[in-house]
C-alpha cells in the first residue's frame, strides 16, 4: 500500500511539474495559472468526462519523460522507442502527432442512449501510414527506416534505433509525415459506472492510431496504464468505474487474400462454376441452333396433332419415319394389319435397293414414347399423363365433362426436349448441359408449376422472406447504432422482434404445407413400388427416407457454398472493419461448419452457431422429417391415430413454449442480439406453425378442390380469420413475450382458413399470381435469399465506416440495399450452383436408373 502511495505521489509532483512547464512554455504567468485553478480547480464537467475517459494521449505526453519501461509499464522495447518519438512529437505539437490523435476515437455523446461506437477515423490513420511508407521508399540509407514489427508478432531482433537519433533528424522531416509506422487498432471495452445505483455495463469500440510496432500486449498494457492514469492521479481516486479490455484487433486497410487458403479455394470453384456455365451455355445454344438448322426444332411440336394444321415439313417429317418404321418391322415380321401392307407396297416403290438394304442392316430401334396431347378444351385442367403411372386418378370434379387425354404413339428418331431425352452415349454432354445458364434461367422464371393451386401460398412464402430480411437488418442496425438495454421492449427495435418472430411463423407454416401438398401428390400419381422400387412396409419405410434426404440433398450445394463464403467474409470484416457483431463467424464456420451441413446447429449453444439463419434451416429440416412421418401415417388406413398424434403435438409444443416463456419472462437481457435469441429463436415455438401447416396440406389433399362449406360458415371463418391475425399483431407489439407465445399457435390457424379456400374454391383465380415469370422466380430464389441476406446485410454495414443510424428512414435505406442485392446474389447463386446441381443430381438419378 505504501509503494502504491509513493508511485502515485510520484506521478502527482510530476504531473504539477510538467503543467507548469507546458504552461510557462505556452506563455502563461504563475499567476494566470493560480488563478485559473482557484477560480474552478475541477468543475462538474470534468468529473463527467472523466468517466469515459479510456485513452488520454494528451496527459501520456506529458508524464511519459519520467515514467520507466518495466517498473511503470511493462511494453516491448520497439513500442517504447515509436511511443517516445510520438508522445514528444505530440507535446512539441507536430502536425502529424496531432493528426494521429485526431485519428484516434474518444468519448462521444449520448452514451447513455446507445452511441458506444467510438471509432475516430481509420481513413486518416491509413493516409498517415502511406506518407511514411512513400517516404521511406525515397529515402535510401535513412536511419529512421527499420523493419516495423507485425502487430501478432513478438520477436524481439529489432535493428539499432534510439530515440535521441529520430529528435534529432526529425526536423529534416516534413511536419506532416510520421516518422514511423502507424496501425489502426479496435479496442472493444467493458466500462461499467459503478456510482448508478444499477451497476450498467456498456460495451465501447474504441478506435486507436498508435504505432505498428506495438504489439497486442503492448496496446494492452499501455490502455491500462492511461486507465490508472486517470482514475487515481488526474481524478484523484474519484472515478467510480471499471473498466475492463475484451478484445484488441488490428485493422488493415485491404485484405491480403493470398494468406487465405479458404478464400483462395472459394474463388477457384466460383470461377470453374462459372467456366462450365459458360461453355455449357455456348454448347446448349450452338447445339440447339445446329440442330434446328438440321432436323427442325428438337421440342415436340404439339400443334401438328390437331386437325386444323399440318404443312409440308411436318408431312415429309412424318413420311421419313414411316419408312423406316416399316422395313423395321418387316424384318421382325411384325406386319399384321392388311393397310399397313398396303402402305408399305406404296412406300417400297418410292426406295431404290441401296436403301432397302441399308434399313435391312437395322437390328434394333429404340422404342417409341407414349406421349398425352392436350386438347384445347382440355388446357385449363392440368391434363396428366395417363399412360406413365400404374395407379391412375381422375380429374378433379370440377373437371368431370372434359375428354380423356389422347395419347399417340411418336418416335424418338427427334428429340422431346432440348436437354431432357438425349441418346444414352451423349451422358457427358447431358451432364455438362446441367450448367447451361439458358436452360436454368428458364427452369427459374418458368410460370409451370406443379403446386400451381396454392400460388397464394408461395406469394406468403415471398412476404416472410423479406419480413425475415427486415428482421436481421433491424437487428445489426440496432446493435451497431444503439445499445438497448430495455426488457420493457418501449424501443421500436423490439416491437420488430415481437411482430418479426410472426414472420418466421408464416414460413414455417409455408415450409410444411409445401412439404405435405408434395408428399401427397406423388403418392397420388406414383405406386410406392414405382417410388422406390420395392412395395410393402419396406417400401413406406424406404420412401420416408426418400423423401426427407432428397430434400436435405438437393438444398445442400447452396447451403455448403454460402457456409464457406460467410466464413470468408467474417474473416475479411474481422480484419478490415472496425465495428464487429457479437458473432463469431470468422471461427465457428471454420471450426463447426460441419453442424451446418448436417442440419444440427440446433443442438448446439447458440455461440457456437455458424451462420445466424442456421438455426432455421435446422429446425426446418428436423420438422419436415416429422412432418413426412406424419404423411406417411395419414396415407395408411391408421388415418385417425395420425391426426390425433399430430393435434397431440401441437398442443404439447404450444404448452411447452408458454411455460418455457413465462419463465424467462423476468429475465434481463442486454443488447438487441439477446432480444433476438429470446424472442426469434425459439425452435419450440415453431412445431405449432409446421404441424398446422402439415394439416393444410392434407386437406387440400383431401378437400380435392372445393371445400362444400356453407356460405354463412364461409363468411365466419373469414371474419374469424381476419380478427385473429390483426389481433396478433397487434398483441405481438404491446405486450410481454410470454403472452406473445400463444400466438405461435393463433396466428398460423388464422393462415389456414385463406390457404385452404384459395388453394381449392379461388384456385382458378389466384393461379393467375405465378402467370408472372417474376412472381414464380421470387418464390423459387426465396431458399438463396435466405441463404445470402445475412452475409450480405453485415457486408454493407459494417464495410459503411462510421454511417451507421439509427433512425427510420436510414434503416429503411439499409434494408431495401439489402433486398436489392439479396436478390441479385441469390439469382446468380441460383444459376450457378442450386439449379445446375439440382438437375445434375436428377439426370444421374434417371441415368443409375435406366
Amino acid at each position: 500500500m505504501a509503494a502504491k502511495l509513493g508511485i502515485v505521489f510520484f506521478f502527482f509532483l510530476a504531473m504539477v511539474s510538467s503543467a507548469r512547464s507546458f504552461g510557462h512554455n505556452m506563455g502563461y504567468s504563475k499567476k494566470e495559472s493560480h488563478l485559473k485553478s482557484r477560480k474552478s480547480p475541477r468543475t462538474r464537467g470534468d468529473i463527467f468526462e472523466n468517466l469515459f475517459v479510456i485513452y488520454d494521449p494528451s496527459f501520456l505526453s506529458l508524464v511519459w519523460p519520467r515514467i520507466m519501461n518495466g517498473v511503470h509499464v511493462n511494453i516491448d522495447w520497439g513500442c517504447w522507442d515509436d511511443l517516445s518519438v510520438f508522445y514528444n512529437a505530440l507535446f512539441e505539437g507536430r502536425a502529424w502527432a496531432y493528426s494521429a490523435v485526431d485519428a484516434s476515437g474518444r468519448y462521444q455523446p449520448g452514451m447513455f442512449q446507445g452511441t458506444r461506437l467510438w471509432l475516430g477515423s481509420k481513413e486518416l490513420c491509413f493516409r498517415l501510414d502511406n506518407e511514411f511508407v512513400t517516404r521511406r521508399k525515397f529515402s535510401d540509407g535513412n536511419s529512421l527506416v527499420r523493419r516495423e514489427k507485425d502487430f501478432n508478432e513478438h520477436e524481439e531482433d529489432w535493428s539499432t534505433f534510439t530515440v535521441k537519433e529520430a529528435l534529432t533528424q526529425s526536423t529534416a522531416v516534413p511536419d506532416e509525415t510520421p516518422l514511423h509506422r502507424l496501425a489502426y487498432i479496435s479496442a472493444q471495452v467493458s466500462l461499467n459506472i459503478t456510482k448508478f445505483k444499477i451497476p450498467k455495463s456498456y460495451e465501447i469500440t474504441l478506435g486507436l492510431c498508435l504505432p505498428r510496432s506495438c504489439s497486442p500486449d503492448d496496446v494492452a498494457s499501455l490502455l491500462n496504464f492511461s486507465i490508472m492514469l486517470n482514475d487515481n492521479l488526474k481524478t484523484n481516486g474519484t472515478t467510480p468505474r471499471a473498466v475492463k479490455i475484451i478484445s484488441l484487433r488490428q485493422i488493415e486497410e485491404y485484405y491480403d487474400i493470398r494468406y487465405d487458403a479458404g478464400a483462395v479455394l472459394l474463388i477457384f470453384f466460383t470461377l470453374l462454376l462459372i467456366t462450365l456455365a459458360v461453355i455449357a451455355t455456348i454448347v446448349d445454344v450452338g447445339l440447339d441452333k445446329c440442330l434446328k438448322n438440321h432436323s427442325g426444332p428438337i421440342s415436340l411440336d404439339l400443334h401438328k396433332y390437331n386437325a386444323d394444321s399440318s404443312s409440308s415439313d411436318d408431312q415429309s417429317r412424318k413420311y421419313n419415319c414411316e419408312v423406316v418404321k416399316v422395313f423395321v418391322d418387316l424384318k421382325r415380321e411384325k406386319i399384321l394389319d392388311k393397310e399397313t401392307l398396303k402402305i408399305n407396297k406404296d412406300l417400297s416403290k418410292n426406295l431404290n435397293s441401296e436403301t432397302i438394304k441399308k434399313l435391312a442392316k437395322v437390328t434394333e430401334i429404340p422404342p417409341a414414347i407414349t406421349l398425352d396431347i392436350m386438347a384445347p378444351e382440355r388446357q385449363i385442367a392440368s391434363c396428366k399423363r395417363c399412360g406413365k403411372y400404374k395407379k391412375q386418378r381422375g380429374i378433379s370434379k370440377r373437371f368431370d365433362n372434359i375428354p380423356a387425354c389422347p395419347r399417340t404413339k411418336y418416335n424418338n428418331c427427334a428429340s422431346l426436349t432440348n436437354t431432357e431425352y438425349r441418346q444414352k452415349h451423349n451422358i457427358f454432354l447431358n451432364l455438362l448441359l446441367s450448367f447451361s445458364l439458358k436452360h436454368n434461367w428458364k427452369k427459374i422464371f418458368n410460370t409451370t408449376m406443379a403446386n400451381k393451386d396454392i400460388a397464394l401460398v408461395h406469394l406468403l412464402r415471398i412476404v416472410s422472406t423479406f419480413w425475415v430480411i427486415f428482421i436481421h437488418v433491424t437487428t445489426i442496425v440496432g446493435y451497431l447504432s444503439e445499445n438497448y438495454n430495455d426488457t420493457n421492449g418501449s424501443e421500436g427495435k423490439y416491437y420488430v422482434l415481437r411482430t418479426g418472430t410472426l414472420a418466421f411463423d408464416a414460413l414455417f407454416f409455408v415450409s410444411g404445407m409445401f412439404s405435405a401438398h408434395h408428399f401427397f401428390y406423388l403418392s397420388n400419381r406414383y405406386t410406392v413400388r414405382e417410388l422406390v422400387s420395392c412395395g410393402g412396409q419396406s417400401g413406406k419405410i424406404l420412401q420416408f427416407v426418400c423423401f426427407v434426404t432428397n430434400r436435405a440433398i438437393r438444398l445442400l450445394p447452396p447451403y455448403i457454398y454460402t457456409v464457406f463464403l460467410t466464413a470468408v467474409f467474417a474473416r475479411v470484416l474481422r480484419d478490415t472493419a472496425s465495428a464487429m457483431l457479437p458473432e463469431g463467424d470468422y471461427y465457428n464456420c471454420d471450426t463447426y461448419w460441419w453442424r451446418n451441413i448436417l442440419y444440427i446447429t440446433l443442438f448446439y449453444p447458440e455461440n457456437e452457431q455458424c451462420m445466424q439463419v442456421s438455426w432455421y434451416l435446422s429446425t426446418d429440416t428436423l420438422l419436415h422429417a416429422c412432418g413426412a412421418l406424419l404423411c406417411v401415417l395419414m396415407t395408411s388406413p391408421r388415418r385417425r391415430s395420425a391426426l390425433m398424434l399430430l393435434t397431440a403435438a401441437i398442443l404439447a409444443a404450444t404448452a411447452f413454449d408458454v411455460i418455457k416463456a413465462f419463465s424467462d419472462y423476468n429475465k434481463r437481457f442486454h443488447g438487441i442480439f439477446e432480444g433476438y435469441l429470446l424472442f426469434i429463436q425459439r425452435p419450440v415455438a415453431r412445431v405449432a406453425p409446421y404441424f398446422i401447416g402439415v394439416l393444410s396440406g392434407w386437406l387440400v389433399h383431401k378437400l380435392d378442390g372445393r371445400t362444400r362449406v356453407p356460405r354463412l360458415v364461409s363468411c365466419c371463418l373469414w371474419l374469424l380469420s381476419a380478427a385473429v391475425l390483426v389481433a396478433s399483431v397487434s398483441v405481438s407489439a404491446l405486450y410481454g413475450h410470454w403472452s406473445c407465445s400463444w400466438l405461435h399457435l393463433a396466428w398460423p390457424a388464422a393462415l389456414l382458413w385463406p390457404a385452404l379456400v384459395s388453394s381449392t374454391d379461388y384456385a382458378g383465380q389466384t393461379r393467375r399470381i405465378l402467370d408472372s415469370g417474376v412472381v414464380a422466380a421470387l418464390s423459387r430464389l426465396t431458399y438463396c435469399a435466405m441463404l445470402l441476406h445475412g452475409p450480405v446485410a453485415r457486408w454493407l454495414l459494417l464495410t459503411a465506416g462510421n454511417a451507421f443510424c439509427a433512425n427510420t428512414v436510414c434503416l429503411w435505406i439499409y434494408c431495401a440495399g439489402t433486398s436489392l442485392m439479396t436478390v441479385v446474389g441469390a439469382l446468380l447463386l441460383s444459376l450457378l450452383v442450386e439449379m445446375p446441381c439440382c438437375c445434375l443430381i436428377r439426370r444421374i438419378s434417371d441415368y443409375a436408373y435406366s
